[in-house]
């Protein structure tokens, strides 16, 4: 089965982070960059109702992130986690693990 893989990391990892993935056989990947709040920075807060406050407030607040995407063999899973774990035990990083059901490419 594949498994779409999200690994979360603070902008400056992203390179870390995809010579990591490399490294782990992946074959392409997706990027996508925001801004974003760990829940330990979230706790606590309240937001204004008001939209454009609550916008300001997190965009004030949060911190510049990446979110990697690749699709991944479940069978290499395990190996890719643990480069991850070793290439970026030092820094704040977050996985999510994926099924997919199936995937259609058209390429023409």
């Amino acid at each position: 089965m594949k498994v779409l893989l999200y690994l979360f990391v603070e902008s400056e990892n992203v390179g870390k982070a995809i010579n990591a993935l490399s490294e782990g056989g992946i074959t392409g990947f997706f990027l996508y960059d925001y801004k974003g709040m760990s829940p330990q920075d979230w706790q606590g807060f309240l937001l204004d109702e008001d939209p454009e406050m609550a916008i300001k407030a997190v965009s004030d607040l949060a911190q510049n992130a990446v979110l990697i995407g690749t699709v991944v063999d479940e069978n290499n899973l395990m190996e890719i986690e643990k480069i991850i774990d070793e290439k970026l035990s030092d820094c704040k990083y977050t996985i999510i693990e994926i099924p997919i059901e199936g995937i259609i490419v058209n390429m023409p």
